[in-house]
């Protein structure tokens, strides 16, 4: 079933309506879900959907001729001599009528064909009003730079852009509307708000049970998860490995992972310039923080998961999947602490999509300080500014409820910040808040239950 990208969709079909030649371009990771989105786009609406393949320049042709001959009646198995012949056979097929053109993973053909680009460039300018030409791709790094670079044929031709990243927090909460609030926060903390891995979830069983069945069990749909989210450029092998699973036991920074996996740094740097520009991996920086500070997270907390847990007992999983499971289990409680302050985070994002905050705030981030004007060193969950107004998160997963003391000291590291802002305060609580907390006017609380 088909749920959420309510916003891409909406724009999809604003733009399908307007009487101007349209051209855009949806990318982003794999298992994203632009593919379904698409589908979906495009379901009911006169057009042409190919998926292009890992194949040569005229495998490629050949297989976009089969699709052209369907739609257009001609015999099967006639292929076009090139690429021009078929795009404008399929702008004669619609004879004036709005039309949809997609091709999705675009990046395979101009792996193959650099002058593909400079042909699609051609057949856009001179393309009738009532077409729709849609490209998609996996590739971030690729898109991005047809985008931006000034030599690339496309430059500007584009007329809007969709980059593809997780679900809205309400839409993500849709897949788990069956389960307990602690159900939820343990998928959320392990599967995140991505549509592919939630949209797996048997919702007539339990937690335990779909998170052993998906992922520690040999014939489960994530047991190697790596193979089918990471770009053919790693193959999740060798050193990508090895960093995406330091990474995972949070050696953050380039140094620590070259001292930790025996690489050296500049191997390390190139490695994960590649992770980073596939969407797997983002470089994060902290809140008043420098380059000193920055530091790189797996952006999806299932590969962080997976390495973290799962791949170094792949061998004996297959063995005894339960026992090992349940030598996890601690490992997994304490994944979903941490985790619980990443679903605090999608919260507050969503907050602030719908004008529910003093403000509207760019990113909120965490911030570390070693060495405060406290004399001690501060972590935050979450702060972000916007001109004097600040707000500042704190998160706490535990089974006792949150007490006036825990607060005070908040106070105290949140005095690290300047006096001119208003400091406006979030406090998330799996247990509630304790009695002291009652006549506590300046924070809003919330509990596991509010979140949902």
């Amino acid at each position: 079933m088909f749920r959420g990208r309510s916003r891409e969709l909406t724009e999809l079909n604003e733009r399908f309506l307007m009487n101007t030649k349209q051209f855009g371009i949806i990318y982003g990771r794999r298992r994203i879900g632009k593919s379904a989105l698409i589908e979906r786009f495009m379901k009911d609406k006169p057009g042409l959907l190919f998926q292009a393949k890992v194949d040569n320049s005229y495998g490629n042709l050949r297989s976009f001729s089969y699709a052209v001959d369907k739609l257009t009646g001609l015999p099967t198995g006639f292929v076009f001599s090139s690429w021009e012949e078929a795009l404008d056979a399929v702008v004669k097929h619609f004879k004036g009528k709005r039309f949809i053109l997609t091709i999705d993973e675009y990046p395979y053909i101009v792996s193959q064909d650099a002058s593909f680009s400079s042909i699609l460039q051609d057949f856009f300018d001179h393309a009738p009003e009532n077409c729709f030409l849609l490209l998609s791709g996996s590739n971030v790094s690729f898109l991005e730079k047809e985008l931006t670079h000034e030599k690339s044929p496309l430059y500007k031709r584009k007329t809007f852009e969709m980059p593809l990243g997780p679900l809205e927090y309400e839409e993500a909460i849709l897949f788990l509307e069956k389960y307990s609030i602690e159900d939820k926060i343990g998928f959320l903390s392990i599967m995140g708000k991505y549509p592919y891995y939630l949209s797996a979830i048997d919702d007539g069983r339990g937690f335990e049970w779909n998170l052993k069945k998906l992922l520690f069990n040999e014939y489960g749909s994530f047991f190697s998860l790596p193979d089918q989210v990471l770009s053919n450029s790693t193959n999740a092998q060798d050193v990508y490995n090895a960093i995406l699973q330091s990474i995972s036991l949070r050696h953050r920074k380039p140094g620590d992972i070259s001292k930790d996996i025996h690489e050296e740094n500049a191997k390390v740097s190139k490695y994960l310039d590649t992770l980073t520009g596939i969407g797997i991996v983002e470089k994060r920086s902290s809140f008043m923080g420098n380059k000193k500070t920055n530091y790189y997270e797996i952006s999806d907390p299932m590969i962080r998961f997976w390495y973290r847990i799962v791949f170094r007992d792949q061998e004996r999983i297959r063995i005894n999947p339960d026992g090992v499971y349940a030598e996890a289990k601690d490992e997994i409680k304490d994944y979903i602490n941490h985790g619980f302050e990443e679903v605090c985070h999608y919260y507050m994002e969503s907050l602030n999509k719908n004008g529910r905050l003093p403000a509207i705030f760019p990113q909120i981030k965490n911030y570390t300080a070693d060495n405060s004007v406290l004399g001690r060193s501060v972590e935050i969950d979450g702060v972000a500014e916007a001109g004097n107004e600040l707000i500042i998160m704190d998160c706490k997963y535990r089974n006792k409820s949150y007490s006036k003391a825990v607060f005070e000291h908040l106070l105290e590291s949140s005095s690290v910040f300047s006096e001119r802002y208003h400091k406006h305060y979030y406090l998330f609580s799996r247990s509630g808040f304790a009695d002291d907390m009652s006549d506590i006017s300046e924070a809003v609380k919330l509990t596991a239950e509010d979140m949902f």
